[in-house]
């Protein structure tokens, strides 16, 4: 696929790229419910068919039948080769594509996937110890005041680090993992005379990349003792200023409602997840950064923080604000009664009423004014250095409307007049120019995509619909390999799309739906990219799943009662009386199943 491209470069790129924002330089789009429709640029026409669906980050062409991820749209507009076309898009998003696999490269992707299967092992290890241990009793007892569940404890990978210096060292040594390789990943501190474990008596919770691999841990001290949390050290594995805890959770719930909440610590986005809120994540106590803010723009342009309430909490936002505000996005602030933070304000007050929280959120400027005015109060002044505060979050305001907006409150906030402020902030504006998009021009489009690919059996009718809704959602690939193990599906395109699956699956981290397409041939990009534009069929999907299963399982029954029979006819000519006797009873049994439906659960 990538021929001496890593992997790790192209799911990097694929992470950062955002398949709307690429096809937008080429192509006027026009948002249309949840895809993007526009001409398609690979043949003329004079309706629109061209649908990019940001989501499943893919494209389609119901003209010309184009249709592959953001990879295979560059390779067609410029005639690329895959790995040609990895290389522009890493150019694009500031990756960097050797044009050599060298040695180096080589070794550091491989010292990379080492720490990533060695943090999985520590994740697995702390959390058998919270379940296990007697020791873990107070974390087990914390955790239950807290009301987290145990469907929570399992998704974040919460564990428990025992309270002796080298418990952790000792499991790490039984499988074969060196003190210096722990040293070298930040689970492990060399002391004066030895090593030790660096999470003692701590609740630990893994911290995650934005594709699901544990890159550190967060430990927090139940009893007497400081830090009250303390994080894996800087290391050439972890980050804190470039990850977003709970993103890989989070990524499609983003998308789908169109913003993102981001809180101070682990607990409060816990918390979020499991009252409902799963497009929660947190920075992990630290300011927002520039990487942290890159991260989030393939996913929305909105966000709302959720600092603690107390004077940190808010510093910490307001150094990040700027930061997302430079980058483009439509911030707002949460600021919650009584110094609550999110996990006790959840707990306390309920859904319903973070939710009118959130909906309330202050915009930026709001924020930063009433900030201003509380810290400058009616001194001299006042009036140029709440302007001078204020200005540079107007002048990053993209919307004219919602800028005259800021404009009238502000100046209605220094009793002033509007023309005051805005000759003011375009005096700003001329010292510190920015270049900004313009919105995309408006097409229109129609076109069905219903009724498509199948006219045959119910089972093949099961095959697409099954496979539709693995697609559509990665956790069902459990369910149905747990019902129909092996590779079941006997439609060679439905084969061939789960072949691929399994095998992406299996390696979680590098799991994407896009990434499905870079594995197939031209003819199977276009089908499954047509296929990604169909809507999910009924209206219930955990009902619809179980039916197909169940119309496949039969359908096998079918086929084997027929193999059964054609071994009856060769018993019978045969004239083996025992085989007949025992293919009879066989076929009996099938029937009975088949009428009955006693196997098909």
């Amino acid at each position: 696929m990538g021929g001496l491209i890593p992997e790790e470069i192209i799911e990097n790129i694929r992470l950062r790229t955002d398949i709307v924002q690429i096809i937008s330089d080429y192509v006027t789009l026009r948002k249309k419910g949840r895809n993007y429709l526009g001409f398609c640029p690979f043949h003329r026409e004079s309706d629109p068919s061209f649908t990019v669906t940001p989501d499943k980050q893919v494209f389609h062409c119901f003209g010309c039948n184009a249709g592959g991820n953001v990879f295979k749209f560059i390779m067609l507009q410029h005639n690329l080769s895959f790995p040609e076309a990895v290389k522009m898009l890493g150019e694009k998003v500031g990756v960097d594509v050797p044009d050599r696999y060298s040695p180096q490269v080589r070794e550091r992707l491989r010292r990379e996937e080492k720490a990533w299967q060695i943090n999985a092992l520590a994740r697995d290890f702390y959390q058998n110890v919270l379940l296990q241990y007697s020791e873990a009793a107070m974390a087990r007892d914390y955790i239950a005041s807290r009301g987290i569940t145990a469907d929570i404890i399992k998704d974040f990978g919460l564990g428990y680090a025992p309270a002796a210096w080298d418990t952790l060292i000792k499991f790490m040594r039984s499988k074969g993992i060196s003190v210096s390789d722990l040293l070298k990943v930040g689970l492990a501190v060399s002391g004066d005379h030895r090593a030790y474990d660096r999470f003692r008596s701590r609740l630990m919770f893994p911290i995650t990349d934005a594709r699901g691999r544990v890159v550190g841990f967060g430990g927090r001290v139940l009893g007497e003792g400081l830090p009250k949390y303390l994080n894996t050290a800087e290391t050439d594995f972890f980050s804190k200023g470039k990850i977003l805890y709970g993103l890989n959770r989070a990524r499609q719930a983003i998308r789908d409602m169109g913003y993102v909440i981001i809180t101070e610590g682990y607990m409060d986005t816990i918390a979020a997840h499991q009252f409902g809120m799963t497009n929660t994540v947190a920075s992990l106590g630290t300011s927002m950064s520039r990487e942290h803010g890159q991260l989030l723009m393939n996913y929305t342009r909105e966000v709302i923080i959720a600092y603690d309430a107390d004077a940190a909490g808010v510093a910490a936002a307001e150094r990040g604000l700027d930061i997302l505000q430079e980058l483009g996005f439509r911030v707002r602030v949460l600021s919650l009664p009584e110094g609550k933070d999110p996990d006790e304000f959840l707990r306390a007050r309920g859904l319903d009423q973070w939710r009118q929280q959130v909906e309330n959120a202050t915009p930026l400027v709001e924020f930063k004014i009433q900030r201003a005015l509380a810290k400058y109060q009616n001194g001299p002044l006042f009036r140029d250095a709440v302007l001078e505060e204020v200005l540079p979050a107007l002048a990053t305001m993209s919307g004219e409307l919602e800028k005259n907006e800021a404009i009238r409150m502000v100046a209605a906030r220094l009793f002033t007049s509007y023309h005051v402020v805005a000759e003011q902030l375009q005096r700003f504006t001329n010292n510190n120019r920015k270049n900004t998009t313009t919105p995309d021009k408006i097409a229109k489009i129609k076109h069905n995509i219903n009724n498509k690919i199948i006219n045959a059996d119910f089972g093949k009718k099961a095959e697409y619909g099954l496979m539709r809704l693995i697609l559509e959602d990665k956790k069902l690939i459990d369910t149905v390999a747990s019902a129909l193990p092996g590779n079941f599906f006997q439609d060679e395109f439905c084969r061939e799309i789960y072949t691929k699956i399994l095998a992406l699956y299996k390696r979680s981290y590098s799991y994407a739906l896009s990434a499905v397409l870079d594995y197939l041939e031209e003819e199977y990009q276009k089908k499954l990219s047509a296929m990604l534009m169909e809507p999910i069929p009924g209206e219930n999907p955990d009902v619809m799943v179980h039916a197909y299963i169940d119309a496949i399982k039969r359908r096998q029954l079918q086929e084997k009662r027929r193999q059964l029979q054609d071994a009856l006819a060769i018993a019978e000519k045969a004239g083996d009386d025992e085989e007949i006797i025992r293919i009879l009873r066989e076929i009996g049994f099938t029937d009975q199943t088949l009428k009955g439906g006693e196997m098909l659960q």
